[in-house]
């Protein structure tokens, strides 16, 4: 009967790190929805082509913002997603450019995302 205790004690900690295992599930989840929909929008950004010159910095900027959140995903199929898709708009010689391949990634990352 002395052994009740422990094993009683035992289930108990199994509970709680079961618990805790889901808590974080739920965590990474609600995370990794965020950086989906932050990435997202970053490649629904369309520029204002009225000065390519500027449209081709800003797209050049969200690149930037892109790979930063690239570089925070825990999720290895969501992270090649996105710095596949920072690099598709860094890599733009002008923001036409932009706009023609944004659709093929957007679909990527959407897809990577489980989308």
């Amino acid at each position: 009967m002395r052994l009740v205790g422990p094993l009683a004690a035992a289930v108990i900690a199994l509970g709680s790190l079961t618990a805790c295992d889901t808590i974080q599930g739920v965590s990474d989840t609600a995370d990794k929805v965020k950086l989906c929909a932050d990435a997202i929008s970053l490649l629904g950004f369309s520029p204002d082509m009225s000065d390519p010159q500027k449209a081709l910095e800003e797209t050049q900027a969200k690149a930037k913002e892109l790979e930063t959140l690239a570089n925070s995903s825990p999720d290895e199929n969501v992270k090649k997603a996105l710095e596949e898709a920072a690099n598709g708009m860094q890599n733009v010689n002008s923001a036409a450019d932009w706009v023609a391949q944004k659709a093929d990634l957007a679909a990527k990352v959407s897809s990577a995302c489980g989308g």
